[in-house]
């Protein structure tokens, strides 16, 4: 059940957003970036429970115009509302679905980048992620080999025809070639504040898996038993390998957007009748016996195609009894821009009304992904940082129980990527100097779902209304493990606006908002 901001107040706003994204002016804006040293960096203050105590209220603030960056305060709920146009209800009696958390992908550039940092900002790099004083992510992803941000394409089993995979090595993480990356993961895990729910995500099989004998070009597997069967196998000893290495995974996606890519850099390309085929058959009952407690994503691909891909699949109960979850990207569906044509929410609640024992999981998601006209980073985008408020909380409002940012740190170039498909990020480094980095307003949009929804939290029932004047203020609510009330707010007008949050036996929570903001409120049932 989606909150009733979703309706079609969005339409002008979005034919206005898509006539400034196409404008000459569209590669115009300011850098509302925040610039880390190892002198100055900010962090995030944290919150006690007494300060939420009978009528108390932690809120915290991310705002274009001034200063606030996650920045707290502290206040109370009163009698009698403010008299704002816009209105937010909470109703903590109805409940939804159960939030695993939100993170970023453990990359091989998110681990070159950061290791050309000196290891004070590696460290301090890092703290803002996953610390206490940081935005506490709870989920990572991790490519299976290489992907486009990668300096080459590498398997874990060069050796053609080894269909038992006895030359089967992840050596590689550990090298140069990967920044380490199998150091950073145990890195992250060691210092992380919460336990991080880890899935991986394969781009490409061997090449000599390939009917090609390539990974670019969108290739499909050879059509041989051998063939399923040891692709297969190659989940299992991944998943060996890192186990070994004290690494446990949480799930696994069956392959990264299926449907295809532009053929520049890997992928292996499935219909949805081959990845119901290969999972019923292989990679089911293969992972059933090495690693039962993995939960296994279909799809990994985007929200346009949930229809097809859903009915295929999840109707073959042969294929079903393995699937647990449904992953998501935004790149065909993102923002406002054109979501009120093609209703990716729509097709995501749709999905949960026929298959309410599958959950749906956001894996995937940058900006700067667009060739020519924006692509790359944009230091400091403010928009940016609004588009991914918006997306993580349409989706939340549409079921999903997380949100996967792509990688985590890039240079400032938006890489490196041996493909030159460069895109943004919520932290992008000077690999130049050594000893700066900047976070990007996705960076705090981010941080304020990621450090306050805690896995485990439940999304409960929340009424968001305006007037012919005033849209509705657009918002999703949780109540957490701990027993608090957590709701996000955000606000993507041009002007500040006074809303007004009511809490049945509380009262009002009043708020004076102002313009291109998001804010959380914390609060005791």
């Amino acid at each position: 059940m989606a909150p009733v901001f979703t309706a079609s107040v969005y339409k002008s706003r979005a034919i206005l957003l898509v006539g400034a994204l196409l404008s000459p002016s569209a590669s115009a804006y300011s850098d509302f970036s925040t610039k880390c040293t190892k002198e100055s960096c900010d962090v995030v203050e944290g919150w006690i429970k007494d300060e939420i105590s009978g009528s108390g209220v932690v809120s915290y603030t991310t705002s274009q115009d001034n200063a606030d960056r996650l920045t707290k305060r502290v206040s109370s709920f009163e009698d009698s509302d403010n008299g704002g146009w816009q209105k937010i209800k909470i109703d903590a009696s109805k409940t939804y679905q159960k939030i695993q958390g939100f993170g970023g992908a453990l990359t091989d550039a998110a681990a070159i980048t950061i290791n050309a940092l000196e290891p004070e900002m590696q460290t301090k790099l890092l703290e803002n992620y996953y610390s206490a004083s940081g935005i506490e992510y709870t989920v990572g992803r991790v490519p299976i080999a290489s992907c486009d941000f990668s300096t080459g394409v590498y398997s874990y089993d060069e050796t053609a025809e080894d269909f038992e995979l006895e030359d089967f090595s992840i050596a590689v993480d550990s090298s140069d070639t990967t920044g380490n990356k199998l150091g950073l993961i145990k890195t992250v895990l060691n210092m992380a504040v919460n336990p991080i729910s880890l899935f991986a995500s394969p781009w490409a099989p061997p090449a000599w898996m390939t009917q090609t004998n390539s990974t670019v070009g969108n290739p499909s597997l050879r059509d041989e038993p051998e063939i399923y069967q040891s692709w297969a196998l190659y989940f299992s000893k991944f998943f060996e390998a890192y186990r070994n290495e004290g690494i446990d995974f949480w799930a696994v996606t069956i392959q990264n957007e299926p449907a295809g890519n532009t053929g520049a850099w890997q992928d292996l390309k499935m219909t949805p009748e081959q990845q119901r085929d290969f999972v019923k058959d292989y990679l089911g009952p293969q992972l059933e016996s090495t690693d039962s407690d993995l939960k296994i994503m279909m799809h990994d691909d985007q929200r346009v195609h949930l229809p097809t891909w859903t009915s295929t699949i999840l109707d073959d109960p042969d294929a079903a009894k393995y699937i647990d979850g449904v992953g998501l990207h935004w790149y065909s569906e993102v923002e406002d821009y054109v979501t009120w044509a093609t209703k990716p929410f729509d097709k995501m609640n749709d999905v949960n009304d026929k298959y309410p024992d599958k959950f749906m999981m956001g894996t995937e998601a940058c900006n700067g992904f667009i060739p020519i006209i924006d692509q790359g980073p944009k230091l400091g985008d403010w928009n940016r940082g609004e588009r991914y408020g918006f997306d993580i909380m349409s989706d939340l409002n549409a079921w999903a129980v997380g949100w996967t940012d792509w990688n985590i740190a890039l240079d400032l170039s938006g890489g490196p990527n041996w493909a030159k498909n460069v895109v943004d990020a919520p932290i992008l480094i000077d690999t130049e100097a050594g000893d700066v980095f900047y976070k990007n307003p996705m960076f705090y949009y981010l941080g304020h779902f990621s450090k306050f929804i805690k896995p485990g939290s439940v999304r409960i029932g929340l009424e968001s209304t305006g007037n012919l004047i005033s849209a509705p203020m657009e918002a999703a609510g949780f109540l957490t493990p701990d027993g608090e009330i957590v709701v996000v707010v955000m606000n993507r007008d041009i002007a500040g606006h006074k809303y007004n949050i009511e809490v049945t036996g509380k009262g009002f929570i009043n708020v004076d908002v102002p313009k291109h903001s998001i804010q959380t409120f914390i609060f005791a049932p």
